[in-house]
């Protein structure tokens, strides 16, 4: 074995060190990826989707070839290990990989303008912290336009450092906006368990509850108020297990403010401007050397 000095490079991570903190980034990976795409010389844009896009199977004429869309495709999943702001419209587009067209394609290509612009950018993780848990959870109810299922989406810090987070597209139809919610707090509380037995194991036991915090009121009422148990029967038992948590304290269910969300983008095609504000909130900063 060889001593190697600081960590500073490995499978397309590169990792840096400063007095105020560290560097999480992918710039070179996300070069190599734009030059792939033959976009070195094309236009950046502000945001990885339109806003109120949705994509369909069956838009537009199929690729004759996918093997270029799958091999983006599969390079945009590995550069979300450090850019959770495209987690959203990456998963997305992966669910055509088995028969995309020329519409998909243009799509992953914009993802890659986006990146273009923004290639510096990386999570970044400050010195002198808090080990505190927090969480937060959204869902867009019925987003999936072939399959109406909604889309999860959800995020847990450590103190001010992004450490997990989906978006994910979820198992079953749900029957209104609470259901939806409810069922992407359900994920997140399994999230938050694994979470705390490991930072527990670590010596970073927590005493308090994790907030997990969520802007649908009905969801946090189901969860926290026996009388609208009845009214939930038709949800699997798999997702009340959330119950036992708020009731052992594992967790605790403060209400957000819908624009406070930071779920959101996990959800969502979002405007530039609020996507520009949840990615400052996901801790998303430019190269140390202009932080």
């Amino acid at each position: 074995m060889k001593d190697l000095g600081p960590l500073q490079y490995f499978l397309g991570l590169e990792v840096q060190s400063t007095d105020t903190g560290l560097f999480l980034y992918q710039h070179k990976y996300t070069r190599d990826l734009i030059s792939l795409a033959g976009l070195q010389d094309g236009r950046s844009v502000d945001t990885p989707l339109e806003v109120n896009v949705k994509y369909r199977r069956d838009d537009g004429d199929f690729l004759s070839d996918p093997s270029l869309y799958r091999r983006l495709v599969g390079s945009l999943n590995y550069l979300t290990i450090t850019r959770p702001d495209i987690s959203f419209v990456v998963q997305q587009v992966s669910q055509f990989m088995q028969a995309p067209t020329h519409i998909h394609l243009a799509a992953v290509r914009r993802i890659i303008r986006y990146l273009q612009g923004t290639s510096d950018k990386g999570l970044f993780f400050p010195v002198g912290t808090s080990i505190r848990l927090d969480a937060y959870s959204d869902a867009d109810w019925a987003g999936c336009s072939d399959t109406r299922r909604s889309i999860t989406g959800w995020c847990m810090f450590l103190g001010d450092s992004l450490v997990s987070w989906k978006s994910k597209k979820q198992q079953r139809i749900s029957k209104s906006s609470t259901e939806s919610e409810y069922r992407a707090m359900s994920s997140a509380c399994s999230e938050i368990i694994w979470l705390r037995g490991l930072l527990g194991e670590l010596g970073f036991s927590q005493a308090e509850p994790t907030q997990l915090h969520a802007d649908n009121t009905g969801a946090i009422q189901i969860v926290a108020n026996t009388v609208f148990h009845e009214r939930t029967k038709h949800i699997e038992v798999d997702c009340h297990s959330i119950r036992d948590a708020y009731d052992s304290r594992v967790i605790s269910l403060p209400h957000i403010n819908t624009s406070l969300q930071t779920a959101d983008v996990f959800t969502k095609a979002l405007s530039r401007k609020r996507h520009q504000f949840l990615v400052d909130k996901l801790m998303l900063h430019n190269h140390p050397t202009s932080i």
